[in-house]
């Protein structure tokens, strides 16, 4: 071919990097490893260059471009014409299609150009429309021209339009462009994809940008973008049809969106060739082309380049025809079958002549249904075969009994779902088989007999896809076996090039895909058509199954929530504590960041507090973000202790958080009930005049127990008032959940005993209740002993009056032996004016006493102090008081007094023994006794007191270093045998033990082996099965005894145990507390187990 002649020189023009080579502006790459000289004319045509290779490519002979950028643009004033541009780079003007025209020539000119500063890497794109991807990516192109430099040896910049025929210029226009879409309108979508768009708002958009070209090229275009890697955008799950075909539909009922939280950097890279501009000087589009054999401007190249004339919504053309056909993407649907074939390609064209447009179309829908059904189908198998069964038998997940709980949770009833869908595709293909070149006649009646069996399987499956999403990612975030596997699979010819989550979600975008499918053969079938009434109850049904789907579907998507976040909950060091957020029925009712505020004075809003109102909780932590400009929170670091929703009570601030309770004096048998155990929460809405001026208002917590505190946060009024209905709404279901209260609280006496007399009545002062034992008198009626600081009491259990039976000082503890008649009391003084002195004195000195049976025999145990350790005497009473002949025995009022010994004792000593610590308790084992002392439990044979006792815990035992090296003195209270273990209780916390070994209960991996820690400090734990019941003087702690879950909390002011007694038969618990409502008064009640939450208790879950 001649050369043309040479270029005149009007301008001494240099580009801004004139050493860079050149790449091939049409289908043909210029291979890396070929060097040739930085000419355009020679990279543009592939022919010997202009000027030797020896020859540099200087600023003296290679003002080219430059030049005839600068002809154009002197053309171009010389008509009038000029360009404007948006900041997108698009054209704007359209006063004549000349403007267009010039304007478009500037565009080719700068792709050149711009061209001319790329790198010549060039790899090979994914896509099958005609890009070549390039490493390097340039959004504008700047020339300097030293003959406009103002008088100065500065150079003028002369910015150009963008160069669309580059993948990564066109992308960011494109992004603008879809990213302005969303103040103008909302797809249904938009709030699952912000940046969503339809696929004719797509081609729009390209038309627009592209200013010029074809629709048909402009579709093209959008599956080079689709199809690049990474994608400028993808096809959203409800779009089955352009992900199952892998292309772009111009069409508003297929939607798109771009990545999430795309990057500038994240967009494609490549080049359109056939957008570049031909090299010629004055060939410029519309002209017809010029010599160049591969000139763009010639509509033979261009159709032959990019297939127009063939070009449709469903089809992409080859980059160039040399191209090998293994590069190219197949359109093919599944790797066994061939590509999807229209209804009206295969059936003969006499019976297509014969239809009208509406049959035609009604058979296309019905030909879309089974085709799409029978993709879904191999996509199910698909995820057995390449996914499930893989996973199962290779040791990607280490256990076995790990794989199958992962495949059974992710993977749901997959196998079901198969079945479900290989069966209507067999009845639809038979079908289709039967009319194959003929019309359908009817599809609903086969469907809506296969439909009737979708709800169960559909509604198992789909509402779990957000949690499996979860645990993979949880898995792959762990398991790098498991996230190469992913990797791997995906690369596999079955998988499509489609991504693993398409496979896992599949079933859960077929669901709502089949409301379209049947609405497009609905819209075109007569209602008068028998299949009308089949296919119209068809899409209820689906519909019914979709909506029951989406519903289920939001209690994952919340569970979801919760465990992320506990993902991202932290502790300080050596501080953790189980939160129970990974329990499936956690639900969480309100978040938020709230203000603290320290002794009056706002602080600063790196102080900020972010609260989660759970269902059993108030979490109180620090959220940590990596940047402070990012709205992602990377922790969420503990601040204090988590508050029990039992134990929280919320106030306006101040001193608003006496803990009042509401009890009724009407009837023995009121309840009180709890303020903090009832759905009645007491708060104030008013605010200081502190707050006035600022708008905020004090917001303020009280966690009761040890470790509790007050809280004070402060916000506006409105949130406030948002926070308080969340605590509502959370305590309502915890109660709700819960059901009746483990213990109801049943009054004995509320008005007889006060702790000081009152001036005006002449009343009795009673002084504080400290013990009270029921018992039946000799006349068959129930009675209450009540012991106080100034005697003893007592009280029918059917009656208001009180009688002082004894006079003493400090009666701290009552019993009754029933068989035998006789009562025992341990009080300070005794005085000798009592009424009535009928009884024998058992010792002096005695801190505590207690009765039980051990081997067969009822026992009297008392305890003695010695120096430091403990002299124990247990004693057999002999005689039944009630019996007559007995009633000389009985000491005469005159006889009695203190240090007395009858000759005929009412008990015989049975045993006496010491213990080396300071014991504080007595509990009676079938054939042994179990001292509660300092140093922990010891238990003693009294039949064979030769040998020690066994200590429990072993200090020797590093399982109980956690006891053994408490900072603060731990105080054991209380030890009982729970099945085949032992519960040890302290003042702190309480654990198991086994019974045979005494080796610690291990609750599981990763577990503390506390049973609980006590919200309170209890003086007294007493249990009755299967609960274990803690006194503190604020409040009553019940807890299950094989959870560990706090159940009830009791609230009040000075409890106190006062009796308590176990047996076979029945338990008795028995406690004081001053009157809620009258402070001088106080409250004798006992705990009443709910027969019914007991019952339903003993089968709940274990702690182990």
């Amino acid at each position: 071919m001649p050369l043309p002649p040479p270029r005149p020189s009007t301008a001494s023009a240099t580009l801004v990097e004139p050493n860079m080579s050149m790449p091939q502006p049409h289908p043909y790459i210029v291979p890396p490893s070929v060097s040739y000289p930085s000419s355009p004319y020679y990279a543009a045509h592939n022919e010997p260059p202009l000027y030797p290779s020896s020859t540099s490519y200087n600023h003296a002979n290679s003002d080219y471009v430059n030049t005839y950028l600068a002809a154009n643009q002197k053309r171009y004033q010389q008509e009038g014409k000029t360009a404007a541009y948006s900041d997108d780079g698009s054209n704007r003007d359209s006063s004549s299609s000349a403007a267009s025209t010039a304007i478009s020539s500037m565009e080719r000119n700068s792709s050149l150009q711009h061209h001319l500063k790329t790198s010549t890497s060039l790899k090979h794109s994914s896509s099958t429309s005609s890009a070549t991807t390039t490493t390097t990516t340039t959004t504008t192109t700047t020339i300097v021209s030293p003959s406009a430099t103002n008088g100065t040896n500065t150079p003028t910049a002369i910015s150009t339009p963008p160069a669309y025929a580059f993948l990564s210029v066109l992308g960011k226009a494109f992004v603008r462009r879809v990213r302005g879409l969303e103040n103008v309108r909302e797809l249904f979508c938009a709030n699952e994809y912000p940046e969503s768009f339809t696929g004719q708002e797509a081609i729009n958009m390209l038309h627009s940008l592209l200013d010029g070209i074809p629709e048909a090229y402009c579709i093209l275009v959008a599956n080079a973008l689709l199809r690049s890697k990474p994608p400028l955008f993808q096809p959203v799950h409800y779009s089955q049809k352009s992900i199952i075909q892998g292309t772009v539909f111009n069409s508003p009922d297929e939607y798109y969106t771009l990545p999430e939280d795309m990057m500038d950097e994240d967009v494609p890279t490549g080049i359109l060739t056939a957008l570049l501009e031909c090299y010629t000087y004055d060939c410029l589009p519309g002209k017809g082309g010029c010599y160049a054999p591969k000139c763009p401007n010639k509509p033979h190249v261009f159709a032959l380049e990019f297939d127009i004339q063939d070009a449709t919504a469903t089809t992409t053309p080859a980059i160039s025809k040399s191209r090998p056909q293994s590069d190219q993407l197949s359109n093919s649907t599944t790797s066994a079958t061939q590509p999807h074939m229209a209804w009206a390609q295969r059936v003969p064209r006499e019976l297509l002549a014969s239809l009208s447009k509406r049959e035609i179309a009604r058979q296309e829908a019905i030909n879309e249904m089974i085709y799409s059904e029978e993709v879904y189908k191999k996509d199910l198998e698909t995820l057995s075969e390449v996914v499930v069964a893989p996973l199962l038998k290779k040791s990607i997940i280490a256990s076995t009994q790990k794989r199958e709980e992962f495949v059974r949770e992710v993977f749901g009833n997959y196998k079901e779902l198969t079945d479900v869908s290989t069966a209507l595709f067999s009845d639809l293909l038979d079908l289709q088989h039967q009319h194959q070149h003929e019309c359908v006649p009817m599809i609903g009646d086969i469907l809506i007999k296969h439909f009737a069996y979708f709800e169960d399987p559909f509604s198992q499956y789909c509402p779990r896809v957000s949690l499996a999403e979860y645990l993979v990612k949880e898995e792959e975030r762990n398991n790098p076996d498991f996230e190469r596997f992913i990797v791997h699979v995906e690369k596999s010819k079955r998988m499509r090039r489609l991504a693993f989550r398409h496979f896992l979600l599949n079933p859960v975008t077929r669901m709502q895909r089949y409301p379209l499918l049947l609405d497009a053969i609905l819209k075109k079938t007569d209602k008068e058509h028998p299949d009308y009434t089949y296919l119209t109850k068809c899409l209820d049904m689906v519909k019914k199954v979709a909506t029951q789907s989406d519903t289920l579907a939001e209690i994952f998507k919340k569970r979801v929530e919760i465990l992320e976040i506990n993902d991202l909950i932290t502790f300080k060091q050596g501080e953790f504590q189980d939160l129970q957020l990974t329990d499936p029925h956690r639900r969480l009712y309100y978040q938020g960041n709230i203000k603290r505020r320290s002794n009056g004075i706002e602080v600063t809003e790196k102080s900020d507090i972010h609260l989660f109102i759970f269902d059993h909780m108030v979490l109180m932590t620090k959220a940590r973000k990596s940047t402070a400009s990012s709205n992602t929170v990377d922790e969420y670091r503990v601040w204090r202790r988590p508050i029990p929703l039992q134990m929280l009570y919320v106030g306006g601030g101040g001193s608003e958080h006496s803990l009042n309770h509401t009890s009724s004096t009407a009837s023995s048998s009121s309840t009180t009930r709890s303020l903090l155990a009832t759905t009645t929460t007491s708060y104030y809405l008013h605010s200081s005049s502190s707050y006035a001026s600022t708008g905020y208002v004090p917001l303020t917590f009280h966690h009761l127990g040890q470790r509790g505190g007050v809280y004070t946060f402060s916000c506006t009024l409105d949130e406030k008032q948002k926070w308080i209905k969340a605590i509502e709404d959370a305590k309502s279901s915890l109660k709700k959940r819960l059901g009746e209260d483990v213990y109801d609280l049943i009054t004995l006496d509320d008005t007889s005993f006060r702790y000081v007399a009152a001036a005006s009545s002449g009343s009795t002062k009673h002084g504080k209740v400290n013990c009270t034992v029921p018992f039946v008198s000799k006349h068959s009626e129930r009675k209450l002993a009540v012991g106080t600081d100034t005697g003893i009491y007592f009280k029918a259990f059917d009656g208001h009056g009180i009688k002082r039976v004894l006079a003493s000082e400090n009666v701290t503890q009552l019993a009754v032996l029933d068989k035998y008649n006789i009562l025992l009391v341990l009080a300070g003084n005794n005085n000798t004016k009592s009424p009535e002195r009928l009884g024998q004195e058992l010792g002096q000195h005695v801190h505590f006493f207690q009765v039980g049976f051990c081997n067969n025999r009822e026992l009297v145990v008392f305890k003695k102090k010695k120096n430091t350790s403990s002299i124990f005497t247990s004693l057999e009473p002999t005689l039944d008081l009630r019996d007559p002949k007995n009633q000389k025995y009985i000491a005469q009022k005159t006889g009695f007094k203190i240090g007395h010994r009858s000759s005929h004792s009412w008990f015989k000593k049975y045993k006496e023994f010491y213990v080396g610590a300071e014991s504080t308790n007595v509990h009676f084992l079938k054939s042994k006794l179990l001292i509660v002392c300092e140093r922990g439990f010891e238990i003693i044979d009294p039949e064979n007191l030769s040998v020690g006792g066994r200590d429990i815990p072993d200090k020797g035992d590093p399982q109980f270093n956690f006891v053994h090296r408490q900072s603060d003195a731990l105080k054991p209270l209380a030890m009982y045998r729970v099945h085949d273990k032992f519960l040890l209780c302290y003042n702190k916390f309480a654990f198991y033990v086994n019974n045979r070994n005494g080796s610690l209960v291990q609750r599981g991996p990763q577990k503390l082996p506390l049973l609980c820690e006590w919200e309170g400090n209890p003086d007294n734990i007493v249990f009755q099965y299967p609960y274990v019941v803690a006194f503190d003087h604020q409040f009553i702690e019940v807890r299950h005894v094989d959870t560990g879950d706090l159940v009830q909390i009791i609230p009040g002011d000075q409890i106190r145990l006062t009796h308590f007694h176990s047996s076979t038969e029945t338990t008795m618990i028995q406690g004081c507390m001053t009157h809620s409502q009258r402070p001088d008064i106080q409250n004798i009640f006992y705990l009443k187990l709910n027969p019914q939450r007991s019952s339903s208790a003993t089968t709940g879950r274990k702690f182990i």
